[in-house]
């Protein structure tokens, strides 16, 4: 399995902590697009290493308690950073997922009509030629340039998750800001559902999740999906 380097996501749906009106498509056709790949090769060693490294976590004595403080407030500002940058990149979403739906269908429908052609002449072309047919409509080429314009978003997204999870967590709150940043932006949308339509293995891995945070973080993480 590939490593994954970067945490591009695509939006949630019927998620309760982080609103979105996005939904998930097929438009991976396209090279422009690979880069949501990543997200789903990463999810579980994601979701594992995030949960032993709160379960793991030591308690802070109460000479630190300034420090730790000190700490707790540099992960609320990353989850404040990191959401604003997620929010800027899926702001694209909708207009992305209308032209990929156009763009299919005429490449559809471009597609059949060369076939219908190459059955009548009796000469057939290569996968490679008839998608050089396809390729490089209007819709497509508008999609592809709305595409880039979420790199920016995503390449300070990256930059700030990494900073934030080499951040340790001393605090419930702090757990709680890697927690939700975890969910809502490096994990798939399916681990954003509330409980009753989420899925058994990552219902209870969510759950325990949760647990480790800790203290009234922990329950109104908890609350949110309830």
């Amino acid at each position: 399995m590939p490593k994954a380097e970067s945490v591009h996501s695509t939006p949630p749906t019927n998620t309760p902590i982080f609103q979105s009106n996005s939904v998930n498509v097929a438009h991976s056709a396209t090279g422009a697009t690979s880069r949501r790949r990543f997200l789903s090769q990463a999810a579980g060693a994601a979701a594992g290493g995030a949960v032993l490294a709160l379960a793991t976590s030591q308690p802070i004595a109460a000479a630190s308690a300034p420090a730790a403080q000190l700490n707790e407030s540099t992960l609320l500002k990353f989850e404040e950073q990191i959401f604003e940058q997620y929010q800027g990149a899926t702001a694209y979403d909708d207009e992305i997922v209308r032209l990929a739906e156009i763009w299919h269908a005429e490449s559809k429908r471009l597609y059949e009509e060369s076939l219908a052609r190459e059955v009548q002449a009796g000469t057939y072309l290569t996968p490679q030629q008839r998608w050089a047919l396809v390729s490089g409509t209007p819709s497509q080429r508008e999609h592809d340039r709305i595409v880039a314009l979420q790199d920016p978003f995503y390449e300070r997204m990256d930059a700030l998750v990494k900073q934030m999870f080499a951040t340790p967590a001393h605090t419930a709150e702090g757990r709680r800001a890697k927690a939700t940043v975890l969910l809502g932006v490096i994990m798939d949308y399916d681990w954003r559902g509330v409980d009753a339509e989420t899925d058994y293995p990552e219902l209870m891995a969510r759950k325990l999740l949760i647990e480790f945070i800790g203290g009234e973080p922990s329950e109104m993480l908890r609350d949110q999906f309830a």
